[in-house]
């Protein structure tokens, strides 16, 4: 809202630039590097050929790294990369500024370890997005780690493990995540995959909602947020014969949590965190929300004639979403979820190759 952009609602489409600028060095000896500049004018608009993220966006982004190909006393193959962006918007309303390094190394074992971590919010800069139409809020300094460990890739069995952590807000905010997975290499014509997700996420700062009072005056609101996701990714490839090709995905997903503390915006660009809001005694008692969705997909692929397929997919969704967090456990979500009406969609695609 705060923006040095004009609102047109009469206007049914959008005009804008996107421009980019590199410079890399990207094969070859022990060093490769890139660094880059990225504009995005406000009116930029090309979802029609793929996702854009956002518009109203400038960039300047570095990157470099040493890769050790030869093998060394206690690796195979190492790289450790280095990285710095800051972000603004078009009219210089700093973003963010941060910077990251990681390092991934191939154990003489054949495991792949990888460990790594960002430090953002750096400065003075902003949140142009976090009251949904709002003031641009000042954000503080975050702290994000994380690592992994994957098995001999060349294993009937392969394991792996990924940890993400966050840090927000002084502290006020953090989030962890443990996502533990298995691929399956039964044969060259069969492979399949199951995966693990569990996610704890406290946010002192999630969005509450925009309500307007009697007076036509707009609060923006933010709540403390606790909340848990749970998830279960299941994934089989099947190759009958280099011409007939089955796969199938299945993913059932649990998030439920609890809102207090609601605020407004009180001076956010406040230095400090609490300078920024105020209590906001019309919310009430603050909701919860219990969400269970399941995704699956199911594609065979039959190419009767070079150039030429036959595609028949099958698709079910299901979904349950409930005002409180509930007192069930996982199971019990889960066995709601599979109980809710299920949607189905059945696609049928032929395509034919017309050879001159």
């Amino acid at each position: 809202a705060d923006g040095e952009l004009d609102y047109d609602p009469t206007r049914t489409s959008l005009a804008g630039n996107a421009e980019q600028l590199r410079f890399a060095k990207l094969g070859g000896g022990l060093l490769r590097f890139e660094t880059s500049y990225q504009r995005i004018s406000p009116g930029f608009e090309a979802n029609d050929l793929g996702f854009l993220r956002r518009a109203d966006w400038q960039s300047q982004a570095t990157w470099g790294s040493l890769q050790f190909n030869k093998p060394g006393p206690f690796f195979r193959h190492l790289y450790w990369n280095v990285n710095e962006e800051l972000q603004w918007t078009v009219a210089g309303l700093p973003l963010d500024r941060w910077v990251n390094t990681n390092v991934h190394v191939n154990l003489p074992n054949n495991w792949w370890f990888h460990l790594g971590g960002s430090l953002g919010g750096l400065g003075t800069v902003y949140c142009d997005r976090c009251a949904r139409g709002g003031p641009a809020v000042r954000t503080d300094e975050y702290f994000a780690p994380w690592s992994g460990i994957m098995g001999d890739t060349r294993w009937v069995v392969v394991p792996s493990l990924w940890f993400n952590g966050w840090r927000a807000d002084g502290g006020r905010s953090y989030a962890v995540s443990l996502s533990p997975s298995v691929d399956f290499r039964v044969s060259s014509r069969l492979t399949a995959s199951l995966g693990f997700n569990f996610s704890k996420n406290t946010d002192d700062r999630q969005w509450y909602g925009n309500p307007v009072d009697a007076a036509s005056v707009t609060h923006y609101t933010f709540a403390h947020l606790e909340q848990r996701t749970t998830s279960l990714q299941t994934r089989l490839n099947f190759t009958a014969t280099p011409n007939l090709t089955l796969q199938a995905y299945a993913e059932p997903f649990v998030s439920k949590g609890d809102y207090s503390n609601v605020r407004e915006l009180n001076n956010p660009r406040a230095a400090s965190y609490d300078a920024r809001f105020k209590p906001y005694p019309a919310a009430g008692e603050p909701a919860g929300f219990n969400f269970k969705q399941f995704r699956s997909n199911v594609v065979l692929r039959w190419e009767y004639r070079p150039g030429s397929a036959l595609y028949l997919v099958w698709q079910q969704g299901r979904a349950d979403s409930e005002q409180e967090r509930g007192t069930r456990t996982l199971f019990g979500d889960f066995d709601r979820l599979f109980g809710a009406h299920p949607s189905n969609t059945f696609l049928v695609k032929l395509s034919y190759w017309l050879d001159r």
